[in-house]
């Protein structure tokens, strides 16, 4: 069977607060075969302390996935990095993760506002039609 090369991706557990506690997860998946190593940077020195990993999973497709987690504190900043070492890559595959957090300003307005504007036009149309439904049949 060939050699697949993994996918890696990096999300926080929880919404990211500064100061407040969270979780990294680096999500390794579609890799075979099962041999993989994780490791964590934060501002490009090697983290060890407290990871977690699960053990690799195997999927109906006979590749596998696996699960890293670090437990970190957001700071301002700071950037996170996963690398991921496999046997089908040429070199290890780093994925970055960078603090920030939602200001809950402009990104939140743009789909805030479309989801008003739909509710309003939806209500009107419900009352338009009950408007137009009372008036015909009072009309026979």
């Amino acid at each position: 069977m060939p050699s697949d090369a993994p996918t890696a991706m990096v999300y926080p557990r929880d919404s990211v607060e500064l100061g407040k506690p969270n979780t990294l997860i680096c999500s390794v998946t579609e890799f075979h075969p099962m041999g993989i190593r994780v490791t964590w940077t934060h501002n490009d020195r090697p983290v060890t302390e407290g990871v977690t990993q699960t053990t690799p999973l195997s999927g109906r497709d006979f590749s596998f996935k696996v699960f890293s987690f670090l437990p970190f504190t957001p700071q301002l900043g700071d950037v996170y990095s996963c690398q991921v070492q496999h046997s089908a890559l040429p070199e290890p595959l780093a994925r970055l993760w960078e603090v920030e957090t939602e200001t809950g300003t402009e990104s939140d307005i743009g789909p805030t506002a479309f989801c008003v504007a739909g509710l309003t036009l939806g209500l009107l149309g419900v009352a338009a039609g009950t408007f137009f439904l009372i008036k015909g049949s009072s009309c026979n």
